[in-house]
């Protein structure tokens, strides 16, 4: 299942999961068949942990249902699982925005008193495929407790993901042109073969656009490799569609070599370029820092 696909599915929800959306995404997930019904499941699973490295635990948030007057919950425990599947059940925008934003936990009430419904109705899809329940924790519970994963990606196993955030609102255009990098390069069975030198069985990109000082890492845990990026958001100003699929690309080549280097891994396979990407000319460089010193020259006589 495409990462467009698994969103589109999401999107059936109209931006919450409770008992009165659930009912019509289980019939449309269960059309799919058991096979993408179980597909759908590794993907939700995936976007739940990189929820759980944001660390929202303990962060006061409001449910729609609170009264006017009620103090917000902490997020810890089932509140905090609950606002994981509510953050995923909102859709792909909300989701990527609210990463590495803990105030945007705060200025807005979630639906999530009841959105575990949405790994209850990826239980209810299965059986309804089957006839037979779901084994096994829902997709979202108890990853800590499961086994431990193996090493290597093999077959169709999805094994690279990606978080886009940023100080301000990333452009569309970027989004898109990033997720279709990973998706490139999700399928492509060099890249695959490429990933089998490690030792890890996933592989967890990050990227910030913020005004700290750009930087990468990457380290280990649970076996998977997570990969942060930061990156200065003036990077952003000024692109087209083109130039922000450009630059898209070549965050990702910056990160995938990063991460080649990080782990000991043989040299990556050429990242795949978008169709509508436009590198930058002199001209545009050259316009482009022009107008970053005139920036940096206003800030000093501010």
């Amino acid at each position: 299942m495409k990462e467009e696909e698994f969103w589109s599915l999401i999107d059936l929800l109209g931006g919450s999961a409770n008992r009165r959306t659930t009912p019509g995404f289980i019939e449309a997930l269960t059309r799919e068949g058991v096979d993408r019904v179980n597909e759908f499941a590794e993907i939700l699973t995936r976007k739940i942990q990189l929820l759980e490295g944001q660390c929202f635990w303990g962060t006061p948030a409001r449910d729609v249902s609170d009264p006017p007057d009620a103090a917000p919950v902490p997020l810890t425990g089932d509140a905090l699982t609950n606002f994981h599947f509510a953050v995923v059940a909102a859709g792909r925008s909300r989701f990527h925005q609210i990463q590495g934003h803990l105030a945007r936990v705060t200025d807005q009430a979630w639906d999530f008193s009841e959105s575990s419904e949405l790994a209850d109705s990826v239980s209810a899809a299965y059986e309804n495929c089957t006839g037979e329940p779901w084994r096994g924790p829902l997709p979202g519970f108890n990853m800590d407790e499961a086994e431990e994963p193996t090493a290597g990606a093999a077959g169709d196993t999805l094994w690279l993901n990606l978080a886009v955030h940023g100080e301000i609102d990333i452009p569309t255009a970027y989004y898109d042109a990033a997720g279709a990098v990973i998706e490139v390069v999700q399928n492509d069975p060099q890249w695959r073969a490429w990933w089998l030198h490690a030792t890890q069985s996933e592989l967890v990109i990050e990227i910030a656009y913020t005004t700290q000082e750009e930087r990468g890492s990457v380290h280990t845990r649970k076996g998977r490799a997570w990969a942060s990026f930061c990156r200065n958001r003036s990077r952003l100003r000024g692109l087209n569609k083109g130039g922000l699929a450009y630059l898209a690309a070549m965050d990702m080549e910056a990160v995938l070599t990063l991460v080649s280097t990080s782990l000991s891994l043989p040299k990556p396979p050429q990242v795949p370029l978008p169709v509508d990407a436009t590198p930058p000319t002199r001209k545009d460089e050259a316009a482009r820092a022009r107008l970053q010193e005139l920036r940096e020259r206003h800030r000093k006589q501010i």
